[in-house]
């Protein structure tokens, strides 16, 4: 369309055809949950829980009820589909406290039944429900298609429901799977169900280390009152000589996706854009933490070894010993080549950039 004039060429805009999709490579691996709500024609309103399998789009087990999102009926969806075809082995979903309070420091309900079953809870970063961007985009679908049979009570939502979900799977072609049907997908494609229960250790040291780190970045700041100079370091607190460590709050934007250490600009990955973090330098490493939730998100060791040093630029994949949460597919494939690019010199080429 560009060719004839009938299309402005665009070059500052990013073709959706560069965007490198999360999904999982087999049915069964992850299960996404996210519940909305949907309006009665007699004003009553019902909330929706929206169950998909990652890989396929199967819907392994949507249903609607009566209450506001809860973790009591959040389970009951979840025992269904399970019960219908097994657990999987692990399940995403947002931070709300009816689906996975981990991040909170606890363990709920709906945590200790998944890991009874052997599927692993997990959640995606907070205020960010592109992670969870397969069921929000399937929420529209759902929608249009109650607003065009809208239902007056429970039981017709349900029963639309049922008949939306064997349209959607066996007979409404899905673009993501090249106009096959997800009920084709999830015949097609391997299947890899969790094979025994969780131990509650495992919640137990996943719920403390979230907790941890809400104590620590509760305690960073409680410690002083936090005068911020324009540059953004924290300024001690009259009758501190000095801080352990050096720390200030710095902001991430779409347009510099940057943080500093000693003058060189070290790269992120576009999910860390439009957040706050609390940087700390330690004598031995470089941490953010989120402001939120009190995480530890990026970290490398110090001093920083790394490849690829260009006019002071730094890729965060390609620093020596580098950990990140929640990395994506482009960021772990490229720093699984500085891996390699790392092992290779250390044992025939040691000679690395040391950024002290």
């Amino acid at each position: 369309m560009t060719s004839v004039g009938q299309v402005d060429a665009s070059p500052k805009k990013r073709p959706k055809s560069s965007y490198i999709p999360f999904v999982r490579a087999t049915a069964m691996s992850l299960w996404q949950l996210d519940a909305f709500e949907y309006d009665l024609v007699g004003g009553e309103t019902v909330t929706i829980y929206q169950l998909l399998d990652d890989s396929t789009r199967f819907d392994v087990g949507t249903d609607a009820c009566a209450r506001d999102e809860n973790s009591t009926d959040a389970q009951t969806v979840l025992a269904a589909a399970i019960a219908a075809h097994g657990p999987p082995q692990e399940v995403l979903s947002d931070n709300s406290l009816a689906f996975n309070q981990l991040r909170q420091g606890t363990i709920g309900a709906v945590e200790v039944f998944l890991a009874s079953k052997g599927s692993m809870p997990i959640s995606g970063l907070p205020g960010k429900p592109t992670t969870q961007g397969k069921n929000e985009r399937s929420h529209q679908t759902l929608i249009r298609f109650l607003d065009a049979n809208r239902p007056a009570t429970l039981d017709q939502v349900r029963c639309r429901i049922r008949r939306f979900r064997d349209h959607y799977n066996t007979r409404r072609p899905h673009q993501s799977l090249n106009d096959a049907t997800p009920a084709t997908a999830w015949n097609l494609v391997d299947h890899t169900p969790a094979t025994q229960p969780i131990p509650m250790a495992v919640l137990e040291a996943k719920a403390a280390e979230y907790r941890q780190a809400r104590m620590l970045r509760q305690g960073q700041l409680d410690r002083a009152a936090l005068t911020i100079s324009k540059t953004g370091q924290i300024l001690p607190a009259p009758g501190v000589s000095e801080q352990r460590a050096d720390q200030s709050v710095v902001t991430v934007t779409r347009a510099n996706r940057q943080v500093y250490y000693h003058g060189y600009h070290v790269s992120l990955p576009s999910t860390f854009a439009d957040r706050q973090f609390f940087r700390t330098i330690t004598d031995d490493a470089f941490l953010l933490t989120d402001m939120v939730m009190g995480e530890v998100v990026f970290l490398f060791p110090l001093p920083m070894i790394a490849l690829g040093v260009r006019d002071r630029f730094i890729a965060s994949y390609a620093i020596q010993g580098v950990e990140i949460a929640n990395p994506t597919t482009q960021w772990q494939r490229k720093h699984a080549q500085y891996l390699e690019e790392f092992a290779s010199r250390e044992s025939g080429l040691p000679e690395v950039f040391t950024l002290r």
